[in-house]
């Protein structure tokens, strides 16, 4: 199959050639058959760029419009797979038929859409909501601002969420103040998606690469022991996997925060200690371990942008990888929460955030008084190290079942 777009060229009665305002054809080629659908696009002929098949980037409406022309051809590319997939030959009429049912309904813009969604909900509403929307809303466009990349519905992928979650985190945001912004982003897309608006799916896993928060009182996941060391031991030929496991694995030894890891410059390591410098001023020392010094010494001599003391790379791509390779490690244990009562595979709900709660368990078994760990985590104002103890008693306690 092969897409092509053109715009309709046509003449008045004196024989002159019509200029302004011409629709925008797709043409759609298979098997010997040619199929032209309207896109639903009106522009004049000096602004139409046909080598590129796109409308020209000084037309003020130009990446709106292009991003449509981008929606039909790949609802062209949709509408074939099914096709090809079905009983019968793919034939025009088919094709039509098949494309009209996947094509979305044409709006004039994520904003517009967005403001779209508000007016149309806000009669709904309590005042509460509308200004968490609205909020969102200013964050889209402070976004779209700062990258100086146009914010549209097939862009909703895990490539804008991590610059989403780069400026909501540079504004000084707490995480559950993001998710909640998240959760917020993925309602609007919801609704774009039943309107019929949208046909791109990839938001859908905004929540498995994002870390979820935890409530007063649920347990916090971590690693156990065994599953430390079969991660601490993992080898693969993929750098980026070796890179993820390296970072999660000194976070785990040394009760680091992914935050915290990615603001360390080379200066705050040296072979004895750590030095975790807290963004509003104060700082905290945490002494290196063997697998932590083991860790120090390998990225010792290698240097990155802005004298990083290891790899940048952002917490969706951390939490992407881990996924992975938990997966492969087989850590298929069932964890539960409000959320999946039914319980999920461990390796499903592995992040970023679980590495301060490895630190935190495998002390308590170690024996390190509660306050050494408050003090070398930063975990002082909340109520993690006193659930993860709660459940350690619970679970030690359940040995008495195992007598006779």
């Amino acid at each position: 199959m092969r897409t092509s777009f053109h715009i309709e060229k046509r003449r008045d009665a004196q024989g002159n050639l019509i200029s302004s305002d011409r629709p925008v054809l797709m043409s759609v080629t298979f098997g010997g058959n040619r199929v032209v659908l309207g896109t639903g696009v009106k522009v004049d002929l000096d602004v139409w760029d046909s080598g590129l098949q796109r409308i020209q980037a000084s037309y003020p409406e130009s990446q709106r419009l292009n991003d449509w022309l981008l929606t039909m051809e790949e609802t062209a590319g949709k509408t074939m797979k099914l096709l090809e997939h079905s009983s019968h030959e793919p034939s025009p009429e088919s094709f039509r038929q098949m494309f009209k049912r996947l094509k979305p309904r044409y709006s004039s813009g994520f904003f517009h859409l967005f403001l779209e969604f508000m007016e149309s909900n806000s009669s709904n509403w309590g005042t509460a909501t509308y200004r968490k929307i609205r909020t969102l809303y200013n964050l889209l466009k402070e976004v779209e601002d700062r990258s100086g990349i146009q914010i549209s519905l097939h862009s909703m992928n895990a490539d804008f969420l991590e610059r989403f979650l780069g400026h909501c985190l540079d504004k000084g945001y707490k995480y559950s103040t993001i998710f909640k912004y998240v959760n917020n982003l993925v309602w609007f897309l919801n609704w774009a998606t039943d309107m019929g608006y949208n046909v791109y799916r990839d938001y859908r896993d905004f929540y498995k690469l994002l870390d979820p928060p935890e409530t007063k009182t649920q347990v916090p996941l971590y690693l156990r022991w065994n599953e430390l060391m079969r991660l601490w031991e993992y080898n693969t030929d993929n750098r980026r996997k070796e890179r993820v496991k390296d970072l999660f694995c000194f976070m785990c030894f040394a009760g680091l925060r992914f935050s915290e890891l990615q603001r360390l410059k080379k200066e705050d390591l040296n072979e004895g200690k750590v030095l975790i410098r807290k963004p509003g001023g104060g700082s905290r020392n945490i002494p290196l371990n063997k697998f932590t010094r083991q860790l120090y010494y390998k990225y010792e001599n290698k240097y990155y942008l802005n004298n990083s003391a290891f790899p940048v790379m952002s917490t969706v791509t951390m939490n992407k990888y881990l996924k992975v390779i938990a997966k492969e490690l087989g850590f298929n244990r069932l964890v539960y929460n409000d959320a999946s009562p039914e319980g999920l595979p461990f390796y499903e709900r592995l992040s970023a955030g679980v590495a301060v709660n490895t630190y935190i368990r495998n002390a308590i078994e170690l024996e390190i008084p509660p306050e050494v760990i408050s003090m070398f985590t930063g975990v002082q104002h909340d109520s993690r190290i006193h659930r993860i103890i709660s459940d350690l008693v619970t679970s030690e306690n359940r040995k008495f079942d195992t007598l006779n």
